[in-house]
């Protein structure tokens, strides 16, 4: 057994001594042996040569474009494109001094600043009229919004302007520059302004005044349920109609009850008067 065991340890030794001899034999031959690069710089791969070619021929086909379409087509169609951008720009800004113009008019209007109010409204309309030409020759510039939206606007100062100098709705006729869902936008935003007009007069106990907006919108109720509106912009106004109109007869009830209150503090302080007192105190008032 001791003489397999020492063989077996000679032979093990051996094969390690080999295998280490290979092995720095190879380290030695890769490291004196030149590093050079795997293809010289000036001959190109396979890969590029395909993907060069792949270019010559894509070259070649644009070349002969003009044979099977009309390139001057699609340059129009690419201007034509970048001016109605242009054109959309300018009346998106334009219509905004229109939005805001207006906007200050209904404030001046609430503060009771009639003049102030006039020539913000005649700015709003100069701003419609520079940009009245341009809409006109692309009927897709007014649908886009921006300038739509600034009618509105214009639409329901000119009609809160109207109403506070004479009580009535301005017909549609007197704003020939909306169409027809831009007058009506105008007078169903003009009923929020006109709730928030009432609550003014209320602080000033003039019931005679909230009766007449209430009226009024109450007016504008029946006539809108008489339209069909469709889903969207002047549907969701109308909604919102009926609660103005509850909430300009909530503040009618109110009024009525405060006044009664009122009547009824005076009556029981004269009936809890004295007789004699009362009646000095009507010689002093003669």
């Amino acid at each position: 057994r001791k003489g397999r065991r020492t063989r077996a340890r000679a032979l093990s030794m051996s094969c390690a001594l080999s295998a280490a001899g290979l092995a720095s034999r190879f380290n030695r031959s890769v490291s004196l042996r030149p590093r050079t690069s795997a293809r010289p710089a000036s001959v190109p791969s396979r890969r590029f040569r395909a993907r060069t070619r792949g270019c010559e021929i894509r070259a070649a086909d644009v070349d002969n474009m003009t044979s099977f379409l009309d390139e001057a087509d699609f340059d129009a169609m690419r201007e034509a494109m970048s001016l109605f951008d242009e054109q959309r720009d300018t009346v998106i800004k334009r219509s905004r001094d229109i939005t805001k113009a207006s906007k200050v008019a209904i404030y001046c209007l609430h503060r009771g600043e009639m003049d102030k109010a006039d020539s913000q409204i005649a700015q709003a309309l100069a701003a419609a009229d520079e940009l009245s030409p341009l809409v006109e020759a692309n009927p897709q510039l007014r649908n886009s919004g921006s300038y739509s939206g600034g009618l509105e606007e214009y639409a329901e100062a000119a009609i809160f302007a109207h109403f506070i100098r004479t009580g009535t709705v301005l017909p549609s006729k007197s704003l020939p520059r909306c169409n027809g869902d831009e007058y009506l936008g105008g007078v169903l935003d003009f009923t929020g302004e006109l709730n928030r007009y009432a609550v003014a007069r209320a602080t000033e106990r003039d019931v005679a005044a909230v009766r007449k907006c209430r009226d009024v919108v109450d007016a504008l109720m029946g006539i809108f349920l008489k339209f069909d509106f469709r889903n969207g912009a002047l549907r969701k106004k109308y909604d919102g109609l009926k609660y103005t109109l509850k909430k300009m007869e909530n503040t009618l009830y109110e009024m009525s009850l405060t006044s009664a209150a009122a009547k009824r503090s005076r009556e029981d302080g004269e009936e809890d008067q004295p007789e004699g007192k009362r009646r000095d105190g009507d010689g002093d008032d003669e």
